[in-house]
C-alpha cells in the first residue's frame, strides 16, 4: 500500500505532527496560566535610625528607723533637730527609741519621724505618696490631735497640717523630673503636685500629736495611743496634674 501511494502516507503524517504541535502547544499555554505569572512589579526601600524605649521606675526605700521625740516648745532641752527636718520644731530623742516609756501629759506635743528615698522616673510620672496604717491604729486619749509635716531633702515642702487618720491617707503629689522629654511640659505646679530636682531625693515625714493643755480633772489618765504599722506608700497616679 505504501509502495504505490507514497504521496497520501507523507501527507498523512504530516497533518498528524502538526496537530500533535497544536497539541503541545496549547498543553504549554495551559500550565503557563495555570503557574501564574513569573513577572515582578516596581519597588523600592530605604531604612531608617531606631531608637529605645525604656521603662521607667518607682520606689520607696527607708533610709532611717522610726525615731520619737519631744518636741515641746516650752520645754529648755529642745535643743535638737528631729532626723530630716530643717529644725524649725526642734526636740531631744525619745529613749527607748520606740517611746514605749514615756509618758505624755497636758501641753506636750510628740513627732514620730519616717525618713525615706522616694524614686521616679518617667516623664509623664506623677507620684502620690500616703500614709498606711493610721486608720488602723486604736485612739483612746480624747485630747489628742494629730499633724504632720514633709520635708523634702530637708526643707519643708508640706507645712504642718491635719493628719488625715483614714485609710490610705494621702499626704502629698510628686512630678518626675522631665529629663526626656524636650517637648513635654513639667505636671508639678508648685502647690498639689511638687516637683522633684532629682530621680531620687530624701522625703521625711514627721507625724505629730499634741495633747491639749484644756483637758481637766483626770481626763486621759493612762490611757494609750498606739501608732503601729505605719507604712509609706507611693503609687503612680494619672488624674492629677498640670497636664493631666
Amino acid at each position: 500500500m505504501s509502495i504505490e501511494n507514497p504521496q497520501i502516507i507523507v501527507v498523512t503524517e504530516e497533518k498528524k505532527k502538526r496537530r500533535g504541535a497544536l497539541l503541545l502547544v496549547a498543553g504549554g499555554a495551559a500550565a503557563l496560566l495555570a503557574g501564574g505569572s513569573t513577572f515582578a512589579l516596581w519597588t523600592a526601600t530605604d531604612g531608617f535610625s531606631g531608637g529605645q524605649i525604656t521603662a521607667g521606675d518607682l520606689d520607696v526605700v527607708q533610709t532611717a528607723d522610726t525615731t520619737f521625740w519631744d518636741v515641746s516648745a516650752d520645754r529648755d532641752d529642745a535643743t535638737a533637730t528631729v532626723t530630716g527636718t530643717d529644725g524649725s520644731q526642734l526636740g531631744h530623742a525619745l529613749s527607748p527609741a520606740d517611746a514605749s516609756t514615756w509618758r505624755i501629759v497636758p501641753g506636750d506635743k510628740v513627732a514620730a519621724s519616717f525618713s525615706a528615698d522616694v524614686t521616679l522616673e518617667g516623664d509623664n510620672l506623677v507620684g502620690r505618696l500616703a500614709l498606711d496604717g493610721p486608720a488602723l491604729n486604736e485612739y483612746d486619749i480624747t485630747g489628742m490631735t494629730y499633724t504632720y509635716e514633709v520635708y523634702q531633702d530637708g526643707a519643708l515642702v508640706q507645712p504642718e497640717i491635719a493628719l488625715p487618720v483614714t485609710a490610705d491617707a494621702t499626704l502629698l503629689y510628686l512630678s518626675a523630673p522631665q529629663t526626656g522629654q524636650d517637648a513635654g511640659l513639667e505636671d508639678a505646679n508648685g502647690t498639689s503636685v511638687l516637683s522633684m530636682a532629682a530621680t531620687t531625693e530624701d522625703l521625711t515625714v514627721v507625724v505629730y500629736g499634741t495633747f491639749s493643755s484644756t483637758v481637766t480633772d483626770r481626763t486621759d489618765v493612762t490611757l494609750t495611743d498606739t501608732l503601729s504599722g505605719l507604712n509609706l506608700r507611693l503609687e503612680q497616679v494619672r488624674d492629677i496634674g498640670e497636664q493631666f
